[in-house]
């Protein structure tokens, strides 16, 4: 009936007040008539006990007038289940390099983070539902949606950095076959595939790509410092969402407004946290390589995921000199057996 909130309302109404339930049943029956009204006040101790099932047209009717009456923060946590589940995630699939990611991502970041802005609930829910288009619902809409985007905020003002590491980890594993970075945002998912540049027959045959990293630290301090300085502004998109609100508006959703702003100081420590042990972590798969490289001259393979502030970085590193020494030798084998017939 509500898509999701259904459950709530109906535990609400059981646990009204007398005085609340008697107001509730009153308005019902100015509104569908002095029998609907008696029945529902005859009835309603089966429906609490769960003897009789509240349902169909009467609970539609009922449950509808339940909201308006709502403390803001209640109503605000309804509509949060009602827009968390009509709101419908995008995934997006971008093929890149690290030359030219800025080009291919970026466009796509911004146009799935539009879909907060555009959300709206479905028409048929509103007109089945009247206090869904009051200006109360708008504005806790209004803040839902910066919220989204904040949260998107948070994470895409970390891709420059970590596009920048994951091409100082190339550099320093000159082995790697594919990466692949999954940016994760409350509106959906970005599947980025990082094209790697082909070896050739003769690095196959005696060694991958050179290392370039020439000892360089995968995270700069300089990167690290513009990286925070980004997230300086968090919280303005909320503050613009909340100066459209009246003040009326305002005070009613106060707790639910500093709720938020406690949840992206969160979002925005635990962000940090993910890029700090990300750096550690691929730090010490880059000394992995490196041993596996320096102690033996066999073939290796090594797969790494990573979860990042933006979202999680998949890298495959893998050595098949060998195999490739092997393969060439039995062609030349094949081909020196053919010349003597």
């Amino acid at each position: 009936m509500f898509a999701g909130i259904d459950k709530d309302i109906q535990k609400i109404f059981f646990s009204l007040s007398e005085q609340s339930l008697d107001t509730l049943f009153k308005r019902y029956g100015q509104l569908h008539g002095k029998s609907a009204e008696n029945y529902a006040r005859k009835t309603f101790p089966n429906w609490k006990s769960g003897k009789t099932n509240l349902s169909g047209q009467t609970a539609e009717r009922l449950l509808n007038l339940i909201p308006p009456y709502l403390p803001q923060n209640v109503k605000y946590e309804l509509i949060t289940k009602l827009r968390n589940h009509y709101f419908q995630k995008k995934n997006s699939h971008v093929s890149t390099t690290n030359e030219r990611w800025q080009a291919d991502v970026f466009p796509v970041v911004e146009e799935l983070i539009k879909v907060s802005s555009d959300f709206k609930l479905p028409e048929s829910l509103v007109n089945r539902a009247a206090w869904l288009a009051n200006g109360d619902v708008e504005a806790a809409n209004k803040i839902l949606a910066s919220l989204e985007l904040e949260e998107a905020k948070v994470r895409s003002n970390y891709l420059d950095i970590e596009f920048n590491r994951i091409q100082s980890l190339v550099d320093h594993m000159p082995h790697t076959q594919s990466i692949r970075h999954c940016i994760e945002l409350p509106q959906g998912n970005i599947y980025v595939v990082i094209e790697q540049e082909k070896q050739t027959l003769m690095q196959s045959l005696f060694g991958g790509r050179k290392v370039t990293s020439g000892g360089k630290e995968l995270v700069t301090r300089e990167q690290m410092q513009s990286a925070l300085t980004l997230q300086q502004s968090r919280g303005s998109l909320l503050n613009i969402a909340l100066d459209d609100l009246t003040e009326q508006q305002k005070k009613q959703l106060t707790q639910s407004v500093l709720d938020a702003r406690l949840g992206l100081d969160i979002s925005q420590a635990e962000a940090d946290q993910r890029f700090g042990n990300s750096t550690r972590d691929m730090g010490n798969t880059i000394k992995a390589v490196n041993s596996l490289e320096q102690s033996s001259k066999s073939d290796y393979e090594v797969k790494s995921t990573f979860k990042t502030a933006s979202g999680t970085t998949d890298i495959h590193v893998k050595k098949n000199n060998n195999t490739v020494i092997i393969i060439v030798a039995i062609v030349i084998g094949v081909v020196v057996l053919a010349m003597m017939k």
